[in-house]
């Protein structure tokens, strides 16, 4: 063999293996400590993402409450508008009223029905049937006062 080849394959074997000792002596400690800094560097971003995902779960739940009561206030507001007006008519002309009275009566079903009807008389107060329940009840006030 050619000693110039055999010198070159020792300095090459020697370079490899000092790279190797240099390595394991104070490169590999190095690696570690930048390694395990860039690990921790990632566990941060990683916490600081999930954070940030919280915060944008939390606000689109406030933006949705805040946004339901604005609806929830402007329906009670037509709402109210509505019974106004309706009202408002009533007062004036009171045949629709009439007319749903006579819409339930005819509504109303014809056999197995015992409800008790009041009809309205001069003044719009119905006449309750207290004649009839004072049969079968006595009023306290008339049993007088208990010593």
């Amino acid at each position: 063999m050619d000693p110039m080849i055999v010198r070159d394959v020792v300095w090459g074997a020697g370079a490899f293996w000092g790279m190797g000792l240099f390595w394991i002596l104070l490169g590999y400690p190095y690696w570690r400590v930048w390694a395990s800094h860039q690990a921790g560097l990632a566990d941060l971003q990683k916490a600081k993402n999930e954070q940030q995902i919280q915060i944008a779960k939390a606000q689109s739940r406030l933006d949705a409450a805040e946004l339901n009561k604005k609806a929830a206030i402007i329906e009670a507001q037509a709402v109210a508008d509505q019974i106004k007006a309706i009202g408002g008519e009533l007062t004036h002309h009171d045949l629709y009223l009439r007319w749903q009275w006579i819409k339930m009566m005819e509504e109303r079903p014809e056999e197995g029905d015992h409800s008790v009807i009041y009809v309205p008389t001069e003044a719009n107060i119905p006449i309750l049937e207290a004649s009839r329940l004072r049969g079968k009840e006595a009023k306290p006030e008339e049993d007088g006062p208990k010593e």
